[in-house]
């Protein structure tokens, strides 16, 4: 799957809803009034004062705190992705870019910072830079961040397919269901919207849920649906973050290395896309929660910076095999299907397809779905969680499909023989 990993960590989550709530704020400062921002101060400090204004919806007041900040530590990305935080807060996304650019040139990696920015995309109307920066970095983003970003950025069947797999994660719940009801509708697959949105809701609110959503979900109204998700008002006067906080050019380059996948995984949670920093309330009505991108959502601590490991050059191949005799909690999901029969065959047909499923032992396990049980399928014997994700990247590049999730409680792990031209072949 263009999709990699698929990690844990739940957190709190953003609501969609038709009224943006939030902080429009006007911009800050003019753009180009270089000594515009405050005195140095203490950073540490400035940071503690900027995510208490983000809790209480001061959009105004945190951009200018975590402008005060990035003045007092221009080099630390820390501060540049809380300045992101509050320029979105604001509705000021121009601005957002460019602070969030900043971050990963100084080396961010985290979920939250790769999805807002992505989001920030949208709303600027560049659908495609934001599909291709999801799509470097899913080994870090959540699943069900991953699919919702995908279908807000333009690929709603890519969206769908990821968020359809994910529901059957035994982490899924009534926020997962209605983010694949979302994309659904940006699909335009408007009788599965209704069908999927009504598992949680009684009907007068799914129909309500629906016609919020068709509100906003045709082309060109990218900006509005992005404000709705991270409950914010689009402030069209931002001209973006002022030039005494240009990133210096001067400054030696910093290596971006990629998170280790192992670490982030702990930070993001599997399901759902998490909210932003000022979520609208959603009406009482409403038995479910709307869709959310949890990533956004996550509290981040401004802390020292971990040492960040490359992605070895094996996990980046698409063709990889691992040895199967890894003991890592990490699996790579195959399917669920309505029972352990259709499961092997279907695993059966897979592993002659793709030689490196048959040295793998196979995990299955059970999950109840609405009152039905699925038989799910999975692959296990990984050193760690890249060496899962590779491999489900090369299940991708053959057109299969597979989500990388932490094995469960009583599940079976077992090895299985592949009968060929009438031998069987049994998995080391």
């Amino acid at each position: 799957m263009k999709r990699k990993a698929f990690a844990k960590a739940a957190v709190a989550s953003m609501l969609i809803g038709t009224t943006m709530v939030g902080c429009t704020g006007a911009a800050f400062r003019d753009a180009g009034h270089v000594g515009a921002i405050a005195p140095k101060q203490n950073p540490d400090r400035l940071a503690a004062n900027v995510e208490k204004a983000l809790a209480d919806r001061n959009g105004a007041q945190a951009v200018e705190l975590a402008e005060a900040a990035v003045q007092a530590a221009p080099q630390d990305a820390r501060y540049r992705q809380l300045l992101g935080r509050a320029y979105v807060a604001a509705g000021r996304f121009a601005s957002a870019e460019t602070a969030l650019t900043d971050a990963m040139t100084l080396g961010n990696r985290d979920a939250r910072t790769i999805v807002t920015l992505a989001l920030v995309d949208v709303a600027l109307g560049k659908d495609r830079a934001a599909r291709d920066l999801l799509a470097n970095h899913t080994d870090i983003v959540p699943a069900a961040d991953y699919g919702l970003a995908m279908a807000m950025a333009g690929d709603a069947p890519e969206g769908v397919r990821i968020l359809s797999e994910v529901i059957h994660d035994p982490s899924a719940n009534a926020q997962t269901r209605q983010n694949l009801a979302y994309a659904y509708a940006l699909a335009g697959r408007w009788k599965d919207a209704r069908m999927m949105a009504g598992f949680d809701l009684d009907p007068l609110a799914a129909n309500d849920r629906i016609t919020q959503w068709a509100q906003n979900a045709a082309p060109g109204f990218s900006s509005q649906r992005v404000a709705a998700l991270m409950g914010v008002t689009i402030n069209g006067a931002d001209a973006g973050q002022p030039v005494a906080l240009a990133l210096a050019p001067a400054t030696a380059p910093v290596q971006m290395a990629e998170a280790a996948p192992a670490e982030q995984a702990v930070e993001a949670a599997p399901v759902a896309i998490a909210a932003a920093d000022s979520a609208p309330p959603f009406a009482a009505a409403q038995e479910a929660p709307a869709p959310t991108i949890q990533a956004l959502a996550a509290p981040v601590r401004v802390a020292a910076p971990r040492a960040a490991a490359p992605i070895s050059a094996r996990v980046q191949k698409a063709a990889f095999s691992p040895s199967g005799n890894g003991s890592s909690n990490w699996v790579v999901q195959l399917g669920a299907y309505d029972n352990a029969a259709i499961a092997k065959e279907k695993w059966y047909a897979m592993a002659r397809r793709n030689s490196a499923l048959a040295n793998l032992p196979v995990v299955t396990s059970q999950i109840t779905l609405n009152g039905a049980t699925f038989a799910r399928l999975a692959v296990g014997g990984f050193d760690d969680r890249a060496e899962a994700v590779a491999l489900c990247r090369s299940i991708q590049a053959r057109r299969g499909k597979c989500f990388v999730r932490e094995n469960v409680a009583g599940a079976t792990s077992q090895r299985w023989a592949l009968a060929t031209r009438g031998r069987q072949y049994a998995a080391r």
